[in-house]
C-alpha cells in the first residue's frame, strides 16, 4: 500500500511539473510554423505583419505601431479549423469599428485569451524585429516576432 501511495505522489509530482508554456528563446520567423498542441492537434504561423513605428534615426510625430497576424490550425472532431487573430504593439490605440455600435472603441491586443481546436490559450506578443530602419530594402524573410504561448 505504501508502494502505491507513493507511485501516485511521484506521478502527481511529475504531472503538475508540465510545462505549459511555448517560449521560443530565438523567436518565430516570418511565415514559420510551430506546434502549440499535441492533442488536439494546433500550430500557429506568423502569417503577416504591418509596422508603421518610427525608423531609427528618424523624428516622427508619433511612435506608430506594428501588427502581427497569426494563423491558427488544428484538429478537432469536426476535422481541420484554421482562424486568423491579429495582434499589436506599440501604440495601438487605432480605432476600431463595431457594425453593431454608433462608438468606435480602442483595439489594444498584445495580449490575447483565445479559445482555439478545444483548448485555452493565451498569446503575448512582446516584440516584431529587427525594427523599422530608413532603409527600405529590408527583407520580409528577416522578420521574426518573440511570442509566448500558455495553455490554461
Amino acid at each position: 500500500m505504501k508502494k502505491l501511495l507513493l507511485t501516485i505522489a511521484a506521478l502527481g509530482c511529475v504531472l503538475s511539473c508540465q510545462n505549459n508554456t511555448i517560449d521560443k528563446r530565438e523567436g518565430i520567423a516570418y511565415k514559420e510554423t510551430i506546434d502549440i498542441n499535441d492533442v488536439p492537434k494546433a500550430t500557429v504561423t506568423f502569417y503577416g505583419y504591418g509596422d508603421s513605428r518610427c525608423p531609427e534615426g528618424a523624428n516622427c510625430v508619433w511612435a506608430g505601431y506594428a501588427t502581427v497576424d497569426l494563423l491558427l490550425t488544428g484538429v478537432t472532431t469536426e476535422g481541420r479549423v484554421s482562424e486568423h487573430v491579429k495582434m499589436c504593439l506599440g501604440d495601438c490605440r487605432f480605432f476600431q469599428k463595431d457594425s453593431t455600435k454608433t462608438r468606435s472603441s480602442y483595439n489594444m491586443a498584445d495580449t490575447l485569451d483565445k479559445s482555439f481546436a478545444g483548448q485555452q490559450y493565451r498569446f503575448i506578443l512582446t516584440s516584431l524585429y529587427p525594427g523599422p530602419t530608413l532603409d527600405t530594402t529590408r527583407q520580409k524573410e528577416v522578420r521574426r516576432i518573440m511570442l509566448k504561448v500558455e495553455k490554461k
